[in-house]
């Protein structure tokens, strides 16, 4: 679904986890600054498709994205956010994804081990 035109990534994440590494092409957004105004900067299509992700959706990574419990996961607040703001196309880009593996660009690139 991330390669299909007219789909948003979001990354929940902060600015500087943003800075550090993040999917090539993503929307930053960070869960704090959430309100009316952001939204419609960032989103201005509330019938887009979507794909948001946080620290929990990636492996191999811990600098720029370090683990949580998945209870305290910002893809869960950050859904509901967007739900009460009229957003109903959204979904989270993956379960967890090895940054090792996954076929997904970053930026900065990233080097991968193999």
């Amino acid at each position: 679904m991330s390669r299909e035109p007219g789909v948003v990534i979001l990354d929940a994440r902060s600015k500087e986890r943003f800075d550090q590494l993040h999917v090539k092409g993503a929307v930053n957004l960070s869960f704090p600054d959430i309100a009316i105004d952001s939204l419609k900067r960032a989103l201005p299509d509330r019938k887009a498709r979507i794909l948001i992700y946080c620290n929990n959706n990636f492996r191999n990574a811990e600098g720029p994205f370090p683990s949580k419990l998945p209870s305290a996961s910002l893809n869960l607040s950050t859904y509901i956010a967007l739900y009460n703001y009229g957003y109903r196309n959204v979904y989270e880009l993956a379960d967890t994804l090895d940054l090792n593996a996954s076929r997904l660009e970053f930026e900065p690139p990233v080097t991968r081990r193999r």
